[in-house]
């Protein structure tokens, strides 16, 4: 994944086990979505185990990229990437995990680096774009909706840290595919199943 422009201010490098104790510090710097997802603060550990961090045994994928993103003049981080690549179908790529710094909300930096993680799977051969946010995640949920997903299934009691959730699972397709052609390779996104 890179800029979509050159003179980006920032790059996407792939996540290094040696960044850990830089990632920890970004997610203690920037505590808002632990406590709107997992009702606490980054557990003291917590870019570890986002290293380690893996999809269910039932959900089959083909690889794992992570990339933080830095601003291009410090190397500060400033978000995090992390996707899984043909997760439970071919051409499904799922966003597991896209943060920005809070600093950067409502500047436009979010819809940016999203463009370039979009261009870059469309780029790899994904055909539907997949994720899944909180339902009290309100902000990103309205962010999510603005790029083209589309929520197909509600998950209920989803647990994260510490909280229970309705996790809205949505899916953007790359034409000329469908949602009903997503549904019909991965039936248990289906909202009747």
């Amino acid at each position: 994944m890179s800029p979509l422009r050159s003179d980006a201010a920032w790059v996407a490098v792939a996540a290094e086990r040696s960044a850990t104790a830089e990632l920890q510090t970004f997610y203690e710097a920037n505590p808002d979505y632990f406590w709107l997802t997992q009702g606490r603060l980054p557990a003291s550990d917590e870019a570890f185990q986002e290293f380690d961090a893996r999809p269910p045994a039932n959900m089959p994928y083909t690889a794992l990229p992570m990339w933080l993103i830095r601003e291009r003049s410090s190397g500060q981080i400033v978000g995090e990437v992390s996707v899984a690549i043909d997760l439970l179908a071919a051409g499904v790529t799922h966003l597991g995990f896209f943060m920005i710094a809070t600093a950067l909300h409502g500047s436009g930096f979010a819809a940016e680096v999203y463009a370039s993680y979009e261009a870059w799977a469309i780029g790899i051969g994904a055909r539907w774009l997949r994720l899944g946010v909180v339902e009290g995640n309100r902000r990103a949920h309205r962010f999510w909706l603005r790029h083209g997903y589309v929520e197909v299934l509600r998950r209920q009691d989803y647990v994260i840290g510490d909280l229970s959730h309705t996790l809205l699972v949505m899916v953007k397709p790359v034409p000329p595919h469908t949602i009903d052609d997503y549904l019909a390779r991965v039936p248990g996104d289906r909202a009747d199943s």
